[in-house]
């Protein structure tokens, strides 16, 4: 029960962050659209650099950033700070000496980078690409660095801390500094100088987390006595799943400008704005799930894990519901709020919710795995993965174009969670559900037909679907899925889960 409610406390503050940042930056990318001089033309260029230097990011660390999150909480609970020291100093001077490399590699020798992307001298992509490519590996050296210290932390279990500088904190200072420079004509290129201040505001709060958390028995020294076989074959496999899944949301969008247009890429790019809104309730689990996972894997308490694994797996499926059907019915009002336009990525838009209700529907089972020395099984499944995602790309992108680009990534997320969640089973035995699964079932059965007939009458008595309507919309559906919730499938458990919150909240 004590680390139900811990996951949960943590993972609500989390969400909340996340739901502020995720509003705030639909609010945000709804504010581009309006106020650059060319939205699609420079959100796909936007687009473009920030895939270039997420399909680089893999190789500042080579996984060991992400091997963090498993082996910091191993060694707490073993008590040897000593490693976990020598792990943080030679990792984080690793990536910064790395990701300079990387930046000063592709600046010195950008057109030959450029023509392996197929962009050629004459294209106006290619003349304001080259004018931001300093920005972009300015960016691509903070995002870094912050990504492999926000790795650390989140090995300690600082989430809170981590929310709260980056999303409710630092966000907002984005959101200013992009009105700033828009509002002085910079365009495009303002857009990239608010990402870099509010990247180097990011990385400076969390250095000092980090050595806050150090300080007492931090000392500088660059040892590798930490490195174990088994480290470096975690490592690898993290490294390599992080790369494929970089390359695979690189390609789709090359391929869309290579058929379609920078246009496109931009129109593509924003149906994700909705997307992020989809597996928010999970990822905010797994970020405290995960270093839980890893001690209780070391504790050998499989039981406990299993139980974990229910109860968040049948409540994440809940919550996510109301969300995925709201995208998926008001798809062409979400996408008319951006302009007419937008409304050619509504089959994009559907195609990829529906994906995501997979992952959503058999919880942290790949997090799960990975925690559990299982991230061998986790990378051969993301190879195979990755292989269909690319085969399907290149075959269905030249003729279905940005719909094409969505299928293919919606297979390789339907396959990757089948198959991930055969590996849990066969490898543990967990289910993801118990006996009342069938309950859960009919909440969202009776939800989304009491929901269908509402917005059917709805949308009988107003002519336009303005943004407040939307807004009431999403918070009845919500209500209606939780009060059927309560009714249908609400266990001792969770009244048990209810009662101890409160009990919280009232010390």
């Amino acid at each position: 029960m004590d680390k139900i409610l811990l996951i949960i406390r943590d993972a609500f503050i989390s969400f909340s962050g996340g739901i502020f940042v995720a509003i705030l930056g639909f609010l945000f990318k709804l504010y581009l659209v309006h106020n650059l001089i060319d939205s699609t033309f420079s959100l796909g260029i936007f687009a473009l650099g920030m895939s270039i230097i997420e399909l680089i990011s893999p190789f500042s660390t080579f996984g060991f950033g992400g091997a963090a999150v498993r082996f910091i909480p191993k060694w707490n609970v073993r008590l040897d700070s000593l490693k976990i020291n020598h792990f943080i100093t030679f990792i984080a001077f690793a990536s910064l000496f790395l990701s300079c490399l990387y930046a000063s590699v592709i600046y010195f020798n950008q057109d030959s980078f450029f023509s392996i992307l197929n962009i050629k001298a004459n294209q106006k992509e290619f003349i304001v690409l080259s004018s931001l490519l300093p920005l972009f590996l300015i960016l691509m050296i903070l995002k870094n660095l912050s990504s492999v210290i926000t790795q650390f932390l989140i090995g300690f279990k600082e989430i809170k801390k981590v929310v709260l500088s980056s999303s409710i904190i630092g966000f907002p200072l984005k959101f200013l500094l992009v009105a700033f420079f828009l509002h002085f004509s910079f365009d495009l290129k303002g857009y990239i100088y608010a990402e870099i201040i509010f990247s180097i505001f990011i990385l400076s709060a969390f250095l000092y987390f980090l050595f806050n958390i150090l300080k007492r028995e931090f000392s500088f020294k660059i040892s590798l006595d930490w490195i174990k076989k088994d480290i470096i074959i975690y490592a690898s496999i993290f490294f390599l799943l992080g790369f494929l899944a970089k390359f695979s949301n690189f390609l789709d969008k090359w391929l869309i400008i290579e058929y379609m247009s920078i246009e496109n890429v931009g129109i593509y790019y924003l149906t994700f704005s909705f997307i992020e809104f989809i597996p928010f309730v999970l990822k905010s689990i797994n970020k405290i799930f995960a270093p839980i996972i890893s001690e209780i894997w070391e504790l050998k308490k499989l039981t406990e894990l299993h139980s974990l694994y229910h109860f968040f797996t049948k409540w994440t499926l809940i919550l996510s519901y109301p969300m995925i059907f709201f995208i998926i019915f008001f798809s062409s009002d979400l996408l008319l709020l951006f302009g007419p336009e937008f409304i050619a990525g509504k089959k994009t838009l559907i195609i990829l919710s529906i994906a995501h209700s997979f992952s959503i529907l058999f919880g942290s089972v790949r997090t799960i795995l990975q925690m559990t020395d299982h991230h061998v099984k986790v990378f051969i499944v993301t190879v195979f993965k990755t292989v269909i995602v690319i085969f399907l790309l290149f075959i269905l992108v030249p003729r279905f174009q940005m719909e094409g680009a969505a299928f293919s990534l919606a297979v390789g997320i339907i396959i990757s969670n089948l198959l991930n969640y055969m590996l849990l089973y066969k490898g543990l035995r967990f289910v993801p559900y118990g006996y009342d699964f069938w309950r859960i079932c009919f909440v969202i059965i009776f939800a989304s037909i009491l929901l269908c007939l509402s917005f059917d009458y709805l949308l009988k008595l107003i002519s336009n679907m303005h943004w407040y309507w939307m807004i009431l919309s999403l918070i009845y559906t919500y209500v209606i899925t939780i009060l059927l919730s309560i009714i249908l499938c609400f266990s001792k458990q969770d009244k048990m889960v209810v009662m101890n919150l409160l009990n919280k909240i009232k010390k």
